[in-house]
């Protein structure tokens, strides 16, 4: 694997990493600020959301870090 499809590889995991925290904070923060009838509707509209989005997720296939060059 070259260098630079290395380097697209761990960027691809980092940003799905982050897209995972960034969804939990929104969640918690939304939990902590709303009241029970939003939150279920939250809910849903989160678990949606996440649904639709997930697909177009990077997977990180591709990425193999014992070979070196």
């Amino acid at each position: 694997m070259s260098k630079s499809a290395e380097n697209i590889s761990r960027v691809k995991i980092a940003l799905q990493l982050s897209f995972i925290i960034w969804v939990m904070i929104v969640i918690f923060i939304f939990y902590a600020t709303f009241e029970a009838t939003t939150k279920m509707y939250g809910t849903f509209l989160l678990l949606f959301t996440i649904v639709i989005f997930t697909p177009f997720l990077p997977d990180g296939k591709g990425y193999d870090e014992d070979k070196s060059e």
